[in-house]
């Protein structure tokens, strides 16, 4: 299994998130999520972040597999993005 660790800074420079992708043993990548702000209020649940659990660890819910790093790293990007507007805004994505 391979393994890599990113931060990443929404575009307005607000906040941080960390994300560890890792590759399962399928060969698709899965964006854990390490650090991230707090929703300040707003619902939590899997549907309103798109935040799925494996045992303690949460990762991104995606509509297909990620098939490489890169495209974890985008998808963990735009997630980030959402979850900004998310709590700052109410609006759901």
């Amino acid at each position: 299994m391979r393994i890599h660790s990113a931060f990443y800074r929404t575009k307005d420079g607000s906040c941080d998130y960390q994300f560890s992708f890792e590759e399962q043993t399928d060969g698709i990548w899965r964006p854990y999520i390490l650090s991230q702000p707090n929703y300040n209020g707003r619902e939590t649940d899997q549907h309103s972040t798109h935040r799925l659990a494996d045992d303690s660890r949460k990762y991104i819910c995606w509509d297909r597999p990620l098939e490489t790093l890169d495209e974890a790293k985008q998808v963990a990007a735009i997630w980030a993005e959402k979850t900004q507007e998310y709590i700052r805004s109410g609006t759901r994505f």
